[in-house]
């Protein structure tokens, strides 16, 4: 005969409970303690964390393969916990392969007792009026929450797909996502647990070659230009000295939204490679362009650090973005002294050439007087009058200095990565 309530079901060794305790990622708290400095996937896809801790498609993919272990070990007791929160779940992001933990057992629906999400179902009304889970019902539950891992929503309910807003990532995720998840999220196929596990570790691997192909695409570029014996060569003199990189994105195509994206990593993948060759100590900082400017001022990232930067980037704000730009980097070369200063214009589309863009663009042909060096990080389709004034200030620059290198970076010789 079954306990009166739910509470008295979980006190009391019933053999369910019993193989609930056995998974070591699920956490009673009359037993354990969750591991320090783990966050719930609620809190972790604030827009504020994401950036904090770097959260992209591979970490979302292994946080998501995480969830799906404690999930099938469920659906093998089996037990139907019916809609488990975010907030529930809690990851590990510190290690290459973060570590999933899921919290609060005792709000599962189990066997006959009602779940006790007091948002549903006005929140999810894809379920209509189902008290109880059985085990389609919780496959379809499943499913959704893996959608919600994987466009990273702190929200309770998220369209499929998603839209953009000034709180989250989640459109920019969705796009990444391949075909085969999209076409399971919009109900277009009948999947299990094993074909989704298959499915998020081809992802993984996926990310992991690309990460590693363009690592090597890096080192074979550095040795046709002779750059490791150059860096090589200068790296006693660049010991104690910075590297001080501004990078200002200044607009993203919305038809292929992660295309600037990779712009900028691939950047930050090569200042970190001249660094650790070198000897310099490399600060940077971000300027990136929504509805407002914003900007990240120069620090010491850890190596593997890639800022995840806005998608949307309106038109008006390019001018304004290289004024701060300027203004930024006048303050900074006055007070922290000698050091080798650059900004990294990265540009995809076309720019803006208003009154505002040609006050920036003067502002920075002063600060190349004074001593900072411009480059541009282009994409295929960056030609226009405002781009075109940007290369005569680096041409200007590189006839002051014909060693320096080539400091226009076209998408071309991106082609590949």
């Amino acid at each position: 005969m079954l306990p009166e309530s739910k509470e008295e079901f979980f006190q009391s060794g019933h053999p369910v409970i019993r193989q609930l305790r056995e998974i070591k990622e699920i956490i009673f708290e009359d037993e354990k303690e969750l591991p320090p400095g783990v966050l719930s996937l609620k809190k972790l896809f604030q827009r504020k964390q994401m950036d904090e801790y770097h959260i992209d498609c591979l970490v979302l993919y292994k946080i998501a393969l995480g969830v799906l272990k404690i999930l099938r070990k469920l659906s093998d007791i089996p037990v139907y916990p019916g809609l488990i929160d975010l907030e529930d779940f809690y990851a590990d992001i510190r290690s290459l392969s973060p570590r999933v933990f899921l919290k609060n057992p005792g709000r599962f629906q189990i066997l006959h007792y009602e779940q006790e999400y007091e948002w549903y179902p006005e929140d999810e009304r894809m379920f209509g009026d189902v008290v109880l889970f059985g085990e389609e019902e919780q496959k379809k539950a499943d499913v959704r929450l893996l959608y919600k891992v994987l466009v990273a929503s702190a929200k309770g309910n998220v369209r499929i797909p998603p839209k953009m807003n000034q709180t989250d990532y989640s459109e920019l995720f969705y796009q990444t996502l391949p075909d085969e998840w999209k076409q399971i999220f919009e109900g277009r196929a009948d999947v299990d647990y094993e074909q989704m596990e298959l499915l998020l570790r081809e992802s993984i691997e996926m990310e992991e070659n690309f990460a590693r192909k363009a690592r090597e695409r890096r080192c074979e570029k550095a040795g046709k230009h002779d750059k490791k014996e150059e860096w090589g060569a200068e790296q006693k003199q660049g010991v104690g000295k910075t590297l001080f990189c501004l990078l200002v994105i200044l607009r993203t195509e919305l038809e292929e939204a992660g295309k600037i994206s990779r712009l900028l990593y691939q950047q930050q993948d090569e200042l970190e490679l001249e660094a650790s060759l070198s000897g310099l100590s490399c600060e940077q900082a971000f300027i990136y362009g929504s509805t407002t400017i914003s900007l990240r001022k120069f620090r010491s990232y850890p190596p593997g650090f890639r800022c995840q930067c806005i998608q949307q980037i309106k038109e008006y704000s390019v001018g304004e973005a290289l004024i701060l730009a300027a203004d930024y980097m006048e303050q900074t070369m006055g007070s922290r002294g000698e050091g080798e200063y650059r900004t990294y214009l990265i540009a995809d589309g076309r720019l803006e050439n208003d009154k505002v863009f040609q006050v920036a663009a003067d502002l920075l042909e002063k600060r190349q007087k004074e001593g900072m060096r411009l480059y541009l990080v282009s994409g295929e389709d960056s030609q226009c009058e405002a781009f075109a004034r940007l290369e005569k200030l680096v041409e200007h620059q590189e006839e002051g200095n014909v060693n320096s290198g080539n400091s226009t970076i076209s998408g071309e010789d991106r082609a590949g990565i």
